[in-house]
């Protein structure tokens, strides 16, 4: 059984249409993504099996009702997992490619919940990068160079998580306006 691993997936591919749009490309060069796990978003592991057409939904829904899960097996789609609060569904189909979302408002609902997720997290990380900023002024005004660069590289690491997440928040964006 040949298997492979893509490494970040979800890091490479932000935009939920255009991560649909690649877990069904695998697809159809024959290569079916295992059971979607909390760390799938790092390491997600494919076996290759024939080619098949599947329409993949990436749902991000912190708060699922009690219904959620029936309403979508109810018209056919089947839950390939969950990384955090994002639900990956899908449908094998001929034809005309299924919609999971009824309408374009339903879609930009979902697209705004993920956008806002994110932009919690741009907002953690830029406060992280300015209280580390702080921490290393204050060390250097005590002439405390060792806890000063600590500081400073923490800083680093933060801004450098806060414009990624900046590029997710604006590619979202732009995609939304399609």
């Amino acid at each position: 059984m040949e298997r492979k691993a893509v490494w970040f997936s979800a890091f490479r591919w932000v935009v939920p249409a255009d991560y649909e749009r690649w877990l069904e490309d695998q697809a159809l060069q024959g290569w079916q993504a295992d059971k979607i796990g909390q760390w799938s978003s790092l390491r997600m592991t494919f076996t290759r099996t024939e080619s098949r057409r599947f329409r993949y939904v990436f749902d991000f829904n912190a708060f699922p009702n009690r219904d959620y899960l029936n309403t979508y097996e109810q018209f056919g789609w089947e839950p390939v997992g969950q990384m955090a609060s994002c639900f990956i569904w899908r449908k094998e189909y001929s034809g005309q490619r299924p919609e999971a979302f009824t309408d374009g408002q339903s879609m930009q609902a979902r697209n705004r919940r993920v956008r806002n997720a994110v932009l919690v997290c741009l907002i953690l990380f830029a406060v992280g990068t300015l209280g580390s900023l702080v921490g290393a002024g204050i060390n250097l005004a005590m002439a405390d160079s060792e806890d000063a660069l600590s500081f400073s590289l923490e800083a680093l690491l933060f801004a450098c998580f806060s414009l990624y997440l900046w590029w997710v928040v604006r590619q979202i964006q732009r995609n939304m306006g399609r």
